[in-house]
Formats: C-alpha cells, sequence, structure tokens
C-alpha cells in the first residue's frame, strides 16, 4: 500500500510548519506555490495576490499538482497572516476568524491530503 508523499512546509514568520500527505508526488508543485507567496510578500509591488496565484497555478496539468501549489502557496500565507494577526492580540482572546481557537487541531500536526 503506497503511504504517500510528504511535502513539508518550514516555519517562518514565528509560526510553525507542516506536513502535508500527499497520495502522489507533487514535492515540486507544493513547492512551487510556497516560493511564489514568498517571492509576492517579499515584492514591492506584487500585483493582485488572486492573478499571480492562478496565472502560476493553471500552468500545472495535473489536477493534484494545481492542488498541492495552492496548498503552498495559501499555507505560507496563511503563516504571515498569523504572525501579523499574533503580534498585535492579546496573548488571551478569541483570534480573529476564531470563535473557538483551542478547538482548532495544532498547526504542526500532519494533513493527509
Amino acid at each position: 500500500m503506497n503511504k504517500g508523499v510528504v511535502t513539508y512546509l518550514p516555519s517562518h514568520d514565528g509560526q510553525p510548519g507542516a506536513e502535508i500527505a500527499w497520495a502522489v508526488d507533487c514535492r515540486e508543485a507544493f513547492n512551487r506555490g510556497v516560493k511564489l507567496a514568498q517571492s509576492w510578500l517579499d515584492s514591492a509591488f506584487g500585483g493582485w495576490l488572486w492573478a499571480v496565484m492562478i496565472a502560476e497555478r493553471d500552468l500545472l496539468p495535473r489536477a493534484i499538482d494545481r492542488r498541492a501549489f495552492e496548498v503552498g502557496f495559501l499555507g505560507r500565507l496563511h503563516q504571515r497572516l498569523r504572525s501579523h494577526e499574533t503580534s498585535s492580540q492579546p496573548a488571551e482572546g478569541v483570534a480573529l476568524g476564531h470563535a473557538h481557537p483551542e478547538r482548532w487541531p495544532p498547526a504542526e500536526a500532519a494533513c493527509r491530503c
């Protein structure tokens, strides 16, 4: 039985990384998404975020690669957004967008896609 291939979103911006298991090897597409997101974040003028993601994602022929690209891209953006949220939030209270943040699984938990 195939146990899949694991991709790694490294920790960044003070946020934990994540492991995501895939049924097929789509590490290249995942890493491409992470790198494009970082490039957009580092850019003084990166253009429309959605247009940058869609234009690059649509170059990938397989649906699983497009999904892996999206997960890598959005995962990196999520880390940046959470870093700003946690730096401006009090230690206690409700995180933005989460009525019960303690119910969410820890970010370092593996996701099976």
